[in-house]
């Protein structure tokens, strides 16, 4: 038996074996082309475990030999703590630290890493489009703010919403003289209108691509404020409900459960844990208030709670809240509560006729499910 641990970089990677019986160690650096990989598959067999840290890159390089081996570990990076205290960091330490941590779980049988879940082809497709999607909403942003700025600078005290307005938006083009604001002006306003474009672009392909999900999605928009864009979200980041044993696991993998540290009688409240995903907590923030006002015991609990707690603590504790609703919904598969069937059954109705637009049909996506 073969204990791999796999440093990654972008161009290249370096490669401890420990061999189980002799403990002999080798150190190999292979490069990420089509010329060395090969040398690097011949060094696999069905009884070599390996371990290497998630980056952005890992899910594809993993795919490239899973099959060659006996298992394939992915790290959680911000749970693998122990890599990093050294005063001597280098490719060769830290492939021969993984080599060890998994040598030491797999003939202990306890636990040393936390693993990542390889998603699918298709959850990873998801997941790429949000990100995209999320780096042009900031460009966005970024525009908006430049244009406000300016507007302000040369004496033009307008409100945001009046800038951005569709009706005023020609007016706000044209409203100066001056060759140097008008020049820049319309340019911003060109990049701001093709940037978002390419936004309603992307939010057809996300809705697209998270068609495999339509009855997980149907469960969650039943939740007052929570679009079939919001619902998507959700599922690309979590994958599937069953992967968490309960909803503590669940809103701590969403980023909305903080960390504590407990020694004798000191109780520490640290930040929200980074080891998850923060797509859904970020779209589910921005309107969050709907959620509190749709919901008589959140609205309740809300505002018990923000008498003497800090309003960003009160925010943090009402998604979380939600996202505890979102995973018991999933979990018993069961419509929301509070349901307003109209607005439910007419979200659904709008994005069943989008998938149809595109050819894609609800009886086949459940016939392939099932």
């Amino acid at each position: 038996m073969t204990f791999l641990g796999i440093d990654l970089h972008t161009n290249c990677f370096t490669c401890c074996y420990l061999d189980s019986k002799s403990g002999e160690k080798r150190i190999r650096t292979f490069k990420l082309d089509d010329s060395s990989l090969p040398l690097f598959y011949l060094t696999l067999n069905r009884r070599t475990h390996v371990l290497v840290e998630a980056t952005i890159n890992t899910f594809a390089f993993v795919e490239l030999f899973q099959h060659l081996v006996a298992e394939v570990v992915i790290a959680n990076t911000y749970k693998l703590k122990l890599i990093s205290i050294t005063d001597k960091k280098t490719d060769k330490v830290d492939a021969e630290k993984l080599a060890r941590i998994l040598k030491m779980q797999v003939l202990s049988g306890e636990s040393q890493v936390s693993p990542v879940l390889i998603p699918p082809k298709l959850v990873q497709d998801l997941r790429a489009l949000f990100s995209t999607y999320t780096l042009i909403r900031k460009e966005i942003t970024a525009t908006k703010n430049r244009i406000h700025s300016l507007l302000k600078q040369n004496l033009f005290p307008f409100t945001k919403e009046y800038i951005f307005g569709k009706k005023t938006r020609p007016d706000i083009r044209t409203i100066s003289s001056d060759p140097v604001l008008s020049i820049q002006l319309g340019l911003l306003f060109d990049l701001l209108q093709s940037l978002e474009q390419k936004a309603d672009e992307f939010t057809d392909q996300i809705l697209l691509a998270a068609a495999p999900f339509i009855q997980e999605i149907d469960i969650l928009t039943s939740m007052k404020g929570v679009s079939v864009f919001t619902a998507a979200a959700v599922m690309s980041d979590i994958v599937s409900v069953d992967r968490f044993p309960n909803a503590k696991h669940f809103t701590s993998y969403l980023r909305s459960a903080p960390r504590v540290e407990s020694s004798n009688e000191k109780t520490i409240i640290k930040s929200t844990n980074k080891a998850g995903r923060k797509t859904s907590i970020v779209l589910l923030s921005q309107s969050l208030n709907h959620f509190r006002d749709s919901n008589p015991k959140l609205s309740a609990w809300h505002d018990r709670l923000a008498t003497y707690k800090k309003k960003g603590l009160v925010r943090m504790g009402l998604c979380r809240r939600v996202f505890a609703e979102m995973y018991q919904m999933l979990k018993k598969k069961e419509y929301h509560y509070y349901r307003d069937s109209k607005n439910h059954e007419k979200k659904m109705t709008e994005y069943r006729a989008f998938l149809a637009s595109h050819l894609i049909y609800v009886d086949q996506i459940l016939k392939k499910a099932s």
